[in-house]
């Protein structure tokens, strides 16, 4: 078996789809020998910026010299991007080996493909010897795989409508599923704000004898420089304070990311974890975290953004109107038929000189006459081009230096077009 036949055996998992529930990842992870409990770890979850959280933790512990694993989801161009340690991707020859020997009893078990992805990660960072694994959840978190874990402390971002047909119609719904991460006596560090979903994490956190710390009335933080390259601003925590923080990761809301990584990290030292202020300032400063408000090229201005829900396409918009005051921009837009894409583009529209829509080519993705019938109405000038790369390179050749291009409206989206 080589990399490629193993990488479509794994995709050909997801005809078993999403099984929501610990028994079989339980089991799978039980007969390798629990590695879960090999590592130390810190569990995020939320609908939007838990993979920026994520990120900004791995940078800042890997700085500090600690050998830390990171499992976030979904990759852009290749699978090994899910999992990696200290930035370097998994081996593919692990990947191979763990399907090799396990294909057996996940053809038998019908494990899904998050599930066996989990399993290897999992054995991956045992085998590693990692000294902290920081892991994002898949979808949820109270039934996710990844919530075999015994954490250091759990991190739930934010909270929005999202998967609403699994997770449930109501904020109050969608809370406690990701507050299912919640352990007993584990610290919980949060973004919530919103005060329905923060009862809830509340009342859970109560519950398990679990510290609830919420970015609201642990921290304070004044911006001093917004630019297309950084934002430079004072952080203060309630011991500590930060001037002149530089993030790499552009847009305000990463300001909130970052002030939800450094009261995680402030729990990690409680716990014996050393990480001085260069490490932090390093680590902010040095995120790898693609497709985030990325500027991909100058001239004209490409920007690449894996917005794909309504929350996440107002952040956008946000962050364009801040940076980029009164201009607007041509979209490249591809979605999953899953999404909310009618309010994402609804968002998107209030900014944009023109919409391309397009396809990725995977099952999921909504065709563009779905798309089309969403966009009409919004009297927005509108082109259909199937292919993304396409959709770029023709879009890329109309442009003037002045304008600004953005692709997004999905992970796939921007995968197709870095491929």
């Amino acid at each position: 078996m080589n990399y490629n036949q193993a990488i479509s055996y794994l995709f050909g998992l997801q005809i078993f789809g999403i099984k929501l529930g610990l028994s079989n990842i339980a089991s799978f992870l039980n007969y390798l020998g629990n590695p879960h409990f090999k590592f130390q770890s810190v569990h995020v979850a939320g609908t939007n910026g838990k993979g920026s959280v994520c990120a900004m933790l791995e940078s800042i512990l890997c700085q500090a010299g600690y050998k830390t694993g990171l499992f976030t989801s979904p990759h852009l161009v290749d699978f090994t991007e899910r999992v990696r340690i200290c930035g370097r991707p998994i081996e593919k020859e692990f990947i191979v080996d763990f399907v090799a020997e396990c294909k057996n009893r996940i053809d038998k078990y019908k494990y899904t493909f998050f599930e066996v992805n989990t399993a290897l990660t999992f054995l991956y960072f045992a085998e590693k010897k990692v000294d902290l694994a920081v892991v994002e959840t898949g979808l949820g978190g109270r039934l996710d795989a990844t919530n075999v874990l015994l954490p250091l402390a759990s991190v739930i971002t934010n909270i929005d409508l999202e998967h609403t047909d699994i997770l449930g119609k109501k904020i109050t719904q969608i809370a406690a599923e990701k507050g299912g991460i919640v352990k007993e006596k584990v610290p919980v560090i949060t973004g919530v704000e919103q005060s329905e979903a923060l009862k809830v994490i509340k009342f859970i956190s109560e519950k398990k004898n679990s510290p609830l710390i919420p970015v609201k009335g642990n921290s304070s933080w004044k911006i001093k420089k917004t630019t297309l390259e950084k934002t430079v601003l004072d952080l203060r925590l309630k011991n500590t304070s930060f001037p002149d923080l530089e993030l790499d990761l552009l847009g305000t809301h990463q300001v909130k990311n970052a002030t939800i990584s450094l009261l995680t990290l402030q729990e990690l030292q409680k716990r014996g974890y050393k990480v001085s202020s260069r490490a932090i300032y390093h680590g902010l400063k040095n995120v790898d975290w693609p497709c985030r408000f990325q500027i991909y090229r100058s001239k004209p201005l490409v920007i690449l953004d894996a917005a794909h829900n309504p929350a996440a396409a107002k952040i956008l918009r946000q962050t364009f109107s801040n940076l980029l005051p009164n201009r607007k921009v041509i979209f490249i837009f591809g979605v999953m038929q899953d999404k909310d894409y009618p309010q994402v583009l609804q968002a998107l529209s209030q900014i944009a000189k023109k919409i391309l829509l397009t396809q990725p080519q995977i099952k999921r993705a909504a065709s563009l006459a779905e798309l089309e019938k969403v966009v009409k109405p919004l009297k927005i000038p509108y082109e259909k081009i199937k292919s993304v790369k396409k959709a770029y390179s023709q879009t890329l050749k109309k442009a003037t230096t002045d304008d600004i291009i953005c692709v997004t409206g999905s992970h796939y989206t921007l995968g197709e077009l870095l491929a």
